[in-house]
């Protein structure tokens, strides 16, 4: 069965390179990953999601290679590429430290490769990666702040409490002043509990501070 899978992922029909995918995935062989690697650049939107959604199944050893297909199907003009790779990249974990494509996707020039990379980043460990994402918190896309934001909050620790504080303060999107007081809720320093407060009782948001307010 294996077998005659395999062979399918080379044949005329998307739709029957799709289902072969997916089956891939489901049987679980990670014997099969280098025969599925190539449809990450099939032509077709289903079969490059379903390869990738068959990849964060199988869960292969997120080596340099890995990550860079990863990183490139985060830059996918289809959405729900991109989403599939999100998916791939929470599922195989890969170490902070070969994380730089998917960092590097921040810089795209295209607003929905930048949300989808800081989707990722929010998904796996990126402690090495705080000070080039807090250089990206500055995006024009309110979204994308958001997404750096919680990436910042959840890998960042204390030592990025500072910085929070800041676009708790300053950001225009009231989505990214709401994030930031969310994440700030779980330090306990006095100068995160006084910003919390202060936005509790100024941010002209309700939605801002209805969370100062649980996180106080």
């Amino acid at each position: 069965m294996v077998s005659l899978l395999v062979e399918l992922l080379r044949d005329e029909a998307p739709e029957v390179r799709r289902t072969a995918a997916e089956s891939l995935g489901k049987i679980g062989d990670s014997r099969t990953m280098d025969a599925i690697l190539p449809l990450m650049h099939d032509p077709a939107a289903t079969v490059r999601e379903a390869s990738l959604l068959a990849m964060a199944r199988l869960k292969p050893t997120a080596n340099e290679g890995v990550v860079v297909v990863l990183a490139h199907a985060l830059e996918d003009p289809v959405e729900s590429v991109q989403q599939a790779a999100i998916v791939a990249i929470s599922e195989i974990q890969p170490d902070s430290r070969l994380l730089a494509p998917v960092v590097g996707v921040l810089r795209s020039s295209a607003v929905t490769n930048r949300r989808a990379a800081a989707q990722a980043l929010l998904q796996i460990d990126s402690n090495l990666w705080i000070s080039a994402l807090v250089a990206a918190g500055h995006d024009s896309d309110a979204e994308v702040r958001q997404g750096i934001v919680a990436a910042v909050g959840e890998w960042g620790g204390v030592a990025a409490s500072s910085w929070l504080r800041e676009r708790l303060a300053e950001d225009s999107s009231p989505g990214v002043r709401a994030e930031a007081a969310y994440r700030l809720g779980v330090f306990s320093d006095p100068e995160a509990r006084a910003a919390l407060n202060k936005a509790m009782a100024k941010d002209p948001d309700s939605g801002v501070r209805r969370w100062a307010k649980q996180k106080t």
